[in-house]
């Protein structure tokens, strides 16, 4: 439950820091646009990444635990 809780906040954090709310799109002629994402869809994606990340760290440390427990015996 530890591993979920801190995997998930450091996650979010982490996305929130490094994922950037402007894209820039470069066309064939070489024009350029900035596409905003909003406030509320940026923050739902992010949560919804942090949640799969969260998902998968929880599943690699089980099966490391499963299997390290095997190899003790």
């Amino acid at each position: 439950m530890k591993t979920a809780i801190h995997s998930f906040f450091t996650s979010y954090l982490l996305l929130l820091a490094f994922i950037d709310r402007v894209r820039m799109t470069t066309d064939v002629d070489g024009m350029t646009s900035a596409e905003e994402i909003p406030y509320h869809d940026f923050f739902f994606m992010i949560l919804k990444y942090s949640i799969m990340i969260t998902f998968s760290i929880v599943i690699i440390v089980f099966l490391y635990n499963k299997y390290k427990k095997i190899g003790d015996k």
